[in-house]
């Protein structure tokens, strides 16, 4: 007989990767009574007991199925278990686990409380060996040729796996939703079944998931059945209270006052409603299209480089001190950086932060402040010898000009991607995926008083704005604009408004008029 020696491994290390693989192969572990009832196999299988509404969920066969659950109310537990179960169930399946940011699926979907990893830990250990083939970070692969696996939710990674389920979360927070769902997830379902799971906190009223809880053209999504009526799987924090879910008052009551005065937040993440937003002044939708989910923030330890600007909202005793950085890759600007410090914290410590981040990252080119009420600082502020240290008085008008200038980024399609649909294009001003960031965006409110074209601006009770301004600093200061907004009387004839708004264009100011 002929031996080929080819494809052998090259080194004893390698040689015994290749022999212990081949051993757990040839393991035949002896067959094990696999429940069939989803709800059976939490309990003998991965010895948990769903409370009732989680119990209903996985004994709906039903191939499409979405779910709004409030924070707490076991979604990872329950989706994940279902994973497992079906990948146990249905051999040679893939299933796809897919979150806005694919560091998040393996942080929370996989090694989080309630995850994957914790229902495999939970296990008895003959069990998992007979069930269980190799178990990575993001992978978890079956003996029944089974996988589990984490993915980006762009369409043509998922159209090439083929998967036979897809469990979804955060779907309210992916930025290509209505692509995803167009050109990867519906096609699927038209030429076989595949099991899709959707969940999410509830977030802007123009997406998919609105639409697949409320919309009559999703009808087909199980919970979902008729157009007026409330989805089946809707579960607020009133209905999973002990005994009949996992939550005690206690717990609630904690949640309640850390979301202190965010009467939308606890509408949105305990109620599961969508809250309107028409008078946020960056609207939810706008966000969700500036977001990039493959973006990180820096961290203070990062030696990086770029075109970076600094915006620095001081705070007073009852607001945060903030600093952000932008970096400016030509008609972008990104957001890599929001340090948002404890209330109270020392003016000097935030200097020391900032001076900090200008030694490490040397392309710092300018930092713009909150110069309003500083009292004696300036003196301080200007011995730092920052770059392009530039202070702004919060008035009426600058406010509306810094704010307006960062809606005008978020709202431009950048200068690469016009040849693009506006549904697909990237806009001038990018921001990873972070939900407190997001949620302060969004929780600036305008106000416009007749007979002036000038914004005022406020937020609700018990929430903050800090990083708001603190991001519309950095991105006023990659203009090198003046921080004090120009300022003219507009008449009210078309021609003579006209040319004032060219008079203005040549000035090259950022800021507003009257």
């Amino acid at each position: 007989m002929t031996v080929s020696w080819k494809g052998l491994p090259d080194s004893p290390q390698s040689l015994w990767r290749e022999i212990e693989k081949l051993k757990r192969q040839r393991e035949k572990p002896k067959p094990l009574p696999i429940p069939q009832d989803p709800v059976e196999f939490f309990k003998k299988i991965l010895r948990i007991t769903p409370f009732p509404y989680q119990a209903d969920f996985l004994g709906d066969g039903s191939p499409l199925k979405v779910l709004r659950w409030c924070r707490r109310a076991g979604k990872t537990t329950v989706m994940s278990g279902s994973d497992i179960h079906f990948a146990t169930t249905v051999p040679n399946s893939t299933i796809l686990v897919i979150m806005p940011k694919y560091q998040q699926i393996k942080e929370i979907y996989f090694q989080g409380e309630g995850g994957l990893h914790e229902h495999l830990a939970r296990m008895d250990r003959k069990v998992y060996k007979a069930i269980i083939l190799e178990q990575l970070q993001t992978i978890i692969r079956f003996r029944n040729g089974s996988k589990i696996l984490a993915e980006v939710p762009e369409p043509f990674t998922i159209r090439g796996h083929g998967p036979r389920k897809i469990s979804i979360d955060e779907m309210n927070f992916i930025r290509k939703d209505k692509d995803l769902w167009l050109s990867a997830l519906l096609p699927m379902t038209l030429t076989r079944i595949v099991y899709i799971n959707v969940a999410s906190t509830p977030w802007n009223k123009d997406s998919v998931f609105w639409k697949m809880c409320y919309d009559k053209g999703f009808k087909f999504f199980s919970g979902n059945i008729n157009e007026k009526d409330p989805p089946r799987y809707l579960r607020t924090w009133e209905q999973v209270l002990k005994p009949n879910g996992p939550l005690d008052s206690e717990q609630v009551d904690v949640m309640r006052e850390q979301y202190g005065g965010e009467v939308w937040r606890w509408k949105r993440e305990m109620e599961c409603s969508f809250v309107d937003d028409e008078t946020a002044f960056l609207p939810s939708s706008l966000i969700i299209k500036c977001q990039n989910e493959v973006l990180e923030f820096a961290q203070f330890e990062d030696n990086i480089s770029g075109e970076f600007y600094i915006g620095w909202d001081l705070g007073r005793e009852r607001d945060y001190g903030v600093i952000s950085v932008v970096d400016k890759r030509c008609d972008v600007l990104v957001l890599i950086h929001c340090k948002q410090f404890p209330l109270g914290t020392p003016y000097v410590t935030q200097m020391a932060y900032i001076k900090s981040l200008c030694d490490r990252w040397e392309t710092v080119q300018a930092l713009y402040y909150d110069h309003t009420g500083t009292f004696g600082m300036d003196e301080e502020i200007k011995k730092a010898d920052f770059p392009g240290l530039k202070g702004v008085d919060f008035t009426q008008p600058s406010k509306h000009g810094l704010a307006s200038f960062l809606k005008q980024k978020m709202m431009s399609i950048r200068e690469s991607d016009k040849a693009l649909p506006p549904e697909e294009a990237r806009r001038q001003f990018e921001l990873p995926f972070d939900m407190d960031v997001q949620a302060e965006l969004n929780a600036e409110q305008w106000e416009q008083r007749p007979g002036s074209e000038i914004y005022s601006f406020s937020h609700p009770q018990g929430t903050h704005d800090d990083r708001f301004w603190s991001i519309a600093l950095a991105c006023l200061a990659s203009t090198g604009a003046e921080p004090e907004p120009f300022l003219a009387v507009l008449p009210r004839r078309a021609n003579k408004l006209q040319r004032v708004r060219k008079d203005l264009a040549k000035r090259k100011v950022v800021g507003v008029t009257r």
